[in-house]
């Protein structure tokens, strides 16, 4: 799907209204230049007749075509470097007039030739973001600072250990971002566990690359999901109505804090219908949880919701101990080394 349509418009008005902003600035530096030199006022009408100028040289023949183009050329030369100097002697610097683009090489249209340009694909991406319901998140937590030494390296009784498991949830996240839009398969993911062991990390390092990807991405807390739909039933807001298409038509819907929710009947039928509905559309979906057993999903969720997280998700279980806990931790011996 890529980019929703409200994001591509807003990247689309902010490019037209820097280019605008641009060519208005350079149109008053030119009427201030002309009021106090009238001289280069006349340069520029002449200048403006060289296409001209070159189209009758170019219909006299081909017999000193060369000769006719080249002394158009040199006067051409001739004129700007008399601009520029009555420019400076009339105190402006020689660019005054230029229209000075945000990007030189699209001129802010935002594509060179039919390719898009970089700068709006960055423009496109920070819209994107912030768009997402992640805010500075993306900007501190990424697959690169994601720091494997909070997690042991010994041996559990299961025999195994924490950093080798979280080193795994780690590339299989990355790869789901490298893999995003190719298959459907494998596409929705649930990950379980404790409070403090990554989730929120990986989950905004996993919405951060699919962005970048071009791909529209919806993240938000189950609480405030179900607070759009409330808002929709029950104040008929139209506003409210819009809100809640774009977690069915986002291409990527992550939803954190599973389980902190309010139960009852309408918060269980929202989340069954969305649930269904993204699965029946193949639209991939990320949910994260602090329960941390599936036998905890039976008694918060009805059959039908813990059927299709059963059989329609994998899911990963984040181990460890409190991330939060041990930095706090870290941060008091610190201080009381110092």
């Amino acid at each position: 799907m890529g980019y929703s349509e409200e994001t591509i418009k807003k990247v689309e008005a902010e490019l037209e209204q820097r280019r605008r902003h641009a060519e208005d600035k350079a149109n008053a530096n030119t009427s201030e230049v002309y009021e106090k030199c009238p001289e280069i006022k006349e340069l520029d009408r002449t200048l403006s007749l060289t296409g001209l100028n070159v189209y009758k040289a170019a219909v006299m023949g081909k017999d000193g075509l060369e000769e006719r183009i080249e002394t158009l050329k040199n006067e051409n030369l001739a004129l700007q470097k008399k601009r520029k100097k009555l420019l400076c002697q009339n105190g402006f610097p020689e660019d005054y007039t230029d229209v000075r683009y945000t990007c030189s090489k699209c001129s802010d249209t935002g594509y060179i030739g039919i390719e898009m340009c970089d700068c709006k694909r960055k423009a496109l991406a920070k819209a994107a973001f912030e768009g997402s319901g992640l805010g500075k998140s993306l900007g501190s937590q990424s697959f690169e600072n994601f720091d494997l030494t909070y997690y042991s390296d010994k041996p559990s009784e299961s025999g195994g250990c924490d950093r080798e498991i979280m080193k795994s949830i780690l590339e299989k996240a990355k790869r789901y971002v490298s893999d995003f839009g190719d298959s459907q398969k494998d596409s929705n993911l649930l990950f379980m566990g404790k409070t403090g062991l990554g989730k929120t990390h990986i989950t905004t390092a996993i919405a951060k690359g699919v962005i970048e990807r071009g791909y529209d991405v919806v993240y938000d807390s189950a609480q405030n999901i179900i607070r759009e739909f409330e808002m929709q039933r029950f104040e008929r807001d139209e506003n409210a109505k819009n809100n809640t298409d774009r977690f069915f038509s986002c291409d990527l819907l992550i939803l954190d804090d599973l389980g902190t929710e309010f139960k009852n009947s309408f918060t269980q039928s929202v989340l069954y219908n969305l649930i269904n509905t993204r699965i029946n559309d193949a639209k991939p979906m990320i949910f994260s949880t602090n329960l941390d057993d599936i036998a905890f999903f039976r008694k918060t969720y009805d059959d039908r919701i813990t059927s299709r997280f059963i059989g329609s998700f994998r899911t990963f279980h984040f181990v460890g101990t409190d991330i939060r806990v041990q930095m706090a931790k870290n941060a008091v011996i610190c201080r009381k080394e110092k």
